[in-house]
């Protein structure tokens, strides 16, 4: 049986979200549970908006940790949900789709990650940016939205060497392919961002009793998104085997790389 799953408290600072990611990380160290690839990602991004707000990087530092902790507290509501569905509400579909993957052991490290990317930006971070500027205060916070995500695309580069590390063939694709490869995820996350940005822009329109509906047809869609990123279409599945067949499998050992460097961000951009 797998080790329960701590119940993860409302986060009400970096500092606390921080340690609830090591729990996290923790726990799918002792559980041999590929959760912990999203989790370590998270660790390392967070832990860079965390020193970008302590250099100044923001036009408004405590709103941006405001926004970064309700962000967060998404997903941690999200992984209560799961794990613990008769005290919490059940998680959304989009992030059930990547818990329920990481049982599966035909995907990649990358594919993880990106499931939880998908889910965690495409879905929350929309609503997050809406929660902590509502209505017509949203557009006062899109320069310092626009930052924050250049500093998660600033940590690319270092996450897929550190991926490249576990992953041989993903390391030869990485020489051949050099910046096109950083390239093409840093335009992946502009798209993101943009359709996160869209999305909040959407809710900030509407009166409130709207939003549940309005959230729950945009879940269903990042869902859907989630489910191909698992389940890659034809030639990219064909890559996809390549990889696997010569990744580590070892989930604890590839957990434990990923979180020791994740302590360590990369150098932070604030512009993309």
């Amino acid at each position: 049986m797998l080790p329960t799953f701590p119940q993860l408290p409302t986060a009400t600072s970096l500092d606390e979200v921080i340690e609830a990611i090591a729990s996290i990380i923790d726990w799918s160290i002792r559980a041999s549970s590929r959760l912990g690839y999203f989790a370590a990602l998270y660790k390392r991004i967070t832990i860079a908006v965390d020193t970008a707000i302590e250099h100044g990087a923001f036009e408004d530092g405590s709103r941006m940790e405001r926004f970064d902790v309700a962000f967060a507290n998404r997903y941690f509501a999200a992984l209560n949900g799961h794990f613990h569905p008769d005290e919490y509400e059940r998680s959304t579909y989009s992030w059930q789709v990547t818990f329920d993957a990481a049982a599966r052991p035909e995907p990649i490290i990358v594919q993880h990650m990106l499931g939880g990317v998908n889910a965690h930006i495409d879905l929350d971070l929309g609503i997050a940016a809406q929660s902590i500027s509502p209505g017509a205060q949203l557009p006062a916070l899109r320069e310092d939205f626009n930052r924050i995500n250049a500093v998660l695309a600033s940590q690319v580069n270092g996450v897929v060497e550190d991926i490249n590390e576990l992953s041989p063939v993903l390391a030869d694709l990485y020489a051949v392919l050099m910046k096109n490869e950083i390239h093409l995820i840093n335009e992946a996350l502009k798209a993101y961002r943009d359709s996160a940005w869209r999305f909040a822009s959407e809710l900030a329109r509407q009166p409130s009793f709207l939003h549940p509906g309005t959230i729950w047809t945009r879940d269903l869609k990042v869902a859907a998104q989630g489910a191909l990123i698992y389940n890659a279409p034809e030639p990219i599945g064909a890559i996809v085997s390549a990889i696997a067949a010569r990744e580590s499998r070892d989930i604890v050992k590839n957990i434990k790389v990923l979180d020791e460097i994740a302590s360590t961000p990369a150098p932070i951009k604030t512009t993309m």
